[in-house]
This record gives structure tokens, sequence and C-alpha cells, in this order.
């Protein structure tokens, strides 16, 4: 189906077609191959949308939702929802770019196996220099730091051998106390900026406890 607002729109074959638009965050999304049969299927959609918002975001995010109707005179359907999730720390990256998915998953993971660390992990600290090399460039002693803990994640991932173009991350075996330092220094700059994150979304959540 074309429309006006949206472009073209999918839906199940057979059905009346929905567009919902979520808003979470600052940022919003649509969702298309909706539809319903009959006037009490909308409520079912309604329920299944809540549920799923609420198993995807945290105890301190509200989503508003409204649910169109295409080509209907039919009013929307606007519902508002917070999150279900814990409050976890944050995975601190610079501001410019995202992790790739995959470090996510696994700097999340570490996480959840150390609920009482003191500071950030290596991971972590190979994370935030992932997305900042790609903001600008390294220092040369930033490079040195970045590559050891590059080749300790691979070493981690079950990577026996580096070969091609990651065997020139052999040459990075170890640190010296300077850049051990730094690395600490980072790790712990890391690891406030989450403190202060999680603070603020506890105190959010507080807020949305009785939305």
């Amino acid at each position: 189906m074309n429309t006006r607002k949206w472009g073209k729109i999918s839906y199940p074959k057979g059905t009346i077609p929905v567009v919902v638009e979520v808003k979470a965050d600052g940022y919003s999304s649509q969702i298309e191959g909706l539809g319903y049969r009959k006037e009490s299927d909308i409520k079912a959609v309604e329920e299944a949308l809540e549920r799923k918002t609420k198993s995807e975001l945290r105890k301190d995010q509200k989503a508003d939702i409204a649910i169109h109707f295409p080509k209907s005179r039919k009013n929307p359907v606007n519902l508002s929802v917070v999150g279900e999730q814990p409050i976890t720390p944050p995975v601190i990256h610079h501001p410019s770019w995202l992790p790739p998915e995959d470090l996510i998953r696994d700097v999340k993971e570490e996480m959840a196996k150390n609920p009482n660390r003191k500071t950030a992990s290596n991971l972590e600290a190979m994370v935030y220099l992932n997305t900042a090399s790609l903001a600008a460039p390294l220092s040369e002693q930033w490079c040195r730091i970045y590559f050891y803990l590059t080749r300790e994640y691979l070493k981690s991932k079950g990577w026996k051998k580096l070969e091609g173009s990651m065997k020139f991350l052999d040459e990075y075996k170890s640190l010296s106390s300077h850049d051990q330092r730094e690395l600490k220094s980072l790790k712990d700059w890391i690891f406030k900026q989450q403190k202060k994150i999680l603070a603020e979304r506890r105190k959010r959540a507080e807020k949305l406890e009785n939305f």
C-alpha cells in the first residue's frame, strides 16, 4: 500500500494495515508489516507491542507508541510503556561512534560476571579506544595500548595464532609501566562515567516507578 505519510508499507495478506511509531530516549522508529482482521484484534496488537517494548527497555526508559491506521479515519491509538529490564552499567564509547554489536554483547556478558568490580575492564578500554580511533587518529602511545588490548581480546576469543594482517599484534605482548598507568587511568575514567550514568538512570527509574 502506498501512503502519503509513510510511503509504501507492507502488511499481511488479508488484513487491514497498521503502522506503529515508537519514540524512546529521543529516538523514533517506524514499524510496519502489521495488520488486523477485526476490531477486537487491535487490542491484541496493543498488548503485543506493550510486551515487546517492556522486554526491550530498561526500567529507566519510557516509550511513547502510536498505532496508526493508514487510509482510514480511525484515530491513532496512543500508549506509553515503561521498560522492565534491569538497570545496568552502560558501555562507554566515543559519542560519535557505536561499538560493533558483538563487542557490546561481550562487554555486557563480562559485566554480568563481575558485578562487584571496582574499575572498568581491559575489554571496556579496548571498546572505547576502538570507537575513539574512528573519530580521530590515536597517538603512538594509545595505539600501543589499543594493539595490546586487541591482541589480548583475540586470544581470549580462541585465536591461538595471529596470522596475515593481524600478525603485527604479536609485537604488543606487554605494556611498559608508563603505558600501564595510562591504561589504568582510562579504565578508572570509564568506570567513573558509568557510575555517573547509573545514578542518573536510577533516579529516572524512581520517577517512572509509579508511572
